[in-house]
C-alpha cells in the first residue's frame, strides 16, 4: 500500500524533525498570504512553532491572516501551500479525539497530508526508492493510523492460490 507506506516513512522523518532537529524550508519567491476562520486561526496560533519545524515559514499577520514565507523543501506533492496547510490543520483537528501530544499529532497529520496516494503511478526508481525508505524504518509494518503497509507471501502460497 504506497499510501501506507509512504505515511510510515514521513510520520518517522517528521517526528524526529521536531524532536531532534527541524525539516529545511523552501523559501517562496512571492510569500503568500492566508486568512484562516477564526478557530483554525487560533489552532494554528497555538501549534505555530511546532508547525515551522516541519519546514513551514509561516508568520501571523494580525487578526486571522497569516503569511506563507516558506514550505518543507520536500513537500514535492504538486499540492499547494496553503492547501497543505489547510489539510494538515483538519486532519490535526481530526486525531485531536485520540489524545496525541502535539509533536505526534502534528507528525501523523503532516504525513498524511503530504503522502503518496493511492493510485498515484510511480516510476519503477519511486516503487524502490519507497521500499528502501520503508525498511529504513523503526516500524514499516504499519501506517501511522494502523494500516498494513505490505504483506508478504511465501512461494508456496502463491503456487497454491494460483494453481487451485
Amino acid at each position: 500500500d504506497q499510501q501506507a507506506a509512504s505515511e510510515r516513512i514521513l510520520y518517522e522523518r517528521y517526528l524526529g524533525a521536531m524532536q531532534h532537529q527541524p525539516v529545511s524550508t523552501q523559501q517562496a519567491l512571492f510569500p503568500k498570504t492566508i486568512e484562516l476562520a477564526p478557530a483554525d486561526a487560533s489552532l494554528l496560533r497555538d501549534i505555530l512553532p511546532e508547525i515551522n519545524q516541519l519546514g513551514f515559514d509561516i508568520a501571523g499577520f494580525g487578526g486571522d491572516t497569516f503569511i506563507i514565507h516558506g514550505a518543507p523543501a520536500d513537500m514535492g506533492t504538486g499540492l499547494t501551500e496553503e492547501i497543505l496547510l489547510e489539510r494538515l490543520l483538519t486532519q490535526y483537528k481530526n486525531n485531536l479525539e485520540l489524545e496525541l501530544g502535539v509533536q505526534e499529532n502534528l507528525a501523523r497529520s503532516m504525513a498524511r497530508s503530504a503522502s503518496l496516494k493511492r493510485g498515484q503511478l510511480l516510476s519503477v526508481m519511486e516503487m524502490q526508492n519507497l521500499i528502501d525508505q520503508l525498511f529504513a524504518c523503526s516500524a514499516p509494518y504499519r501506517s501511522p493510523s494502523g494500516r498494513t503497509c505490505f504483506i508478504t507471501f511465501e512461494l508456496e502460497e502463491l503456487q497454491r492460490r494460483f494453481n487451485s
